[in-house]
């Protein structure tokens, strides 16, 4: 009698990290994903008693067989300690949280329901070490909801960049929301207004729905704002 196989477990930055950190000759490893969880760097460190082309293989296929993660080899870098190994873990480090302050995650969100058909939604973002919170409240009806989400969300953005940049510096505005289906899965568009100056920029982001539609959606928005927010901060 054939068995079934086993589920691989649900993937995170810190178990990927964790397992990595396990493999013979690794010192440390840090992984750079874009909101949504696409995995874009690999930084592995070693000491060296294993070779980097080896290092490389052992990464993908740790990530491959607990995971079921395909990794392209391109994406893994891998760097040897020479001299003091502490000073090279702690730049390796250093350098590793450097880039990750310089894209907004998504730490959590709430819905809260009230009077009259109204639906408030409270989205936290986080750049850096530092999270910030927005809101926004619209109707309860399911098109105006999925656009009340990106309005919170584009809120949390902004209020980071008030403590950043300054007031009034950019303006960030949805400009619609929209479920479709394709590829035999449903996906999430989101439509967005930059302004900067006298400068109104049109701006998208799309995310897959895997978990729930409200948690697309602000991956959706944060897809569309990050780089364009990025490159002014």
């Amino acid at each position: 009698m054939a068995t079934e196989p086993t589920a691989k477990p649900e993937w995170s930055i810190e178990g990927a990290e964790a397992l990595l950190n396990s493999l013979k000759g690794v010192v440390s490893a840090r992984i750079v994903a874009r909101p949504g969880g696409v995995i874009e760097e690999i930084h592995v460190l070693t000491e060296g008693e294993v070779q980097a082309k080896q290092t490389v293989r052992n990464v993908e296929s740790a990530l491959l067989a607990h995971f079921g993660l395909e990794i392209d080899h391109r994406k893994v870098s891998v760097a040897q300690t020479g001299g003091e190994q502490e000073e090279a873990v702690e730049a390796f480090q250093w350098v590793g949280s450097r880039r990750d302050e310089r894209r907004f995650l998504f730490v959590t969100h709430r819905v809260e329901t009230g009077r009259g058909h109204q639906v408030r939604t409270v989205v936290t973002v986080e750049w850096g070490d530092e999270q910030y919170e927005g809101d926004a409240t619209g109707a309860d009806i399911p098109r105006a909801r999925l656009e009340t989400t990106a309005e919170a969300t584009l809120a949390a953005i902004g209020k980071a960049i008030v403590a950043l940049i300054g007031e009034g510096e950019v303006v960030l505005s949805v400009d619609g929301v929209k479920t479709i289906e394709a590829f035999d899965g449903l996906f999430v568009l989101v439509a967005i207004h930059a302004i900067h100056g006298r400068s109104i920029t049109a701006l998208a982001g799309a995310a897959a729905v895997e978990d729930t539609v409200d948690r697309a959606v602000i991956l959706g928005t944060l897809q569309a704002a990050d780089r364009w927010v990025r490159g002014r901060i």
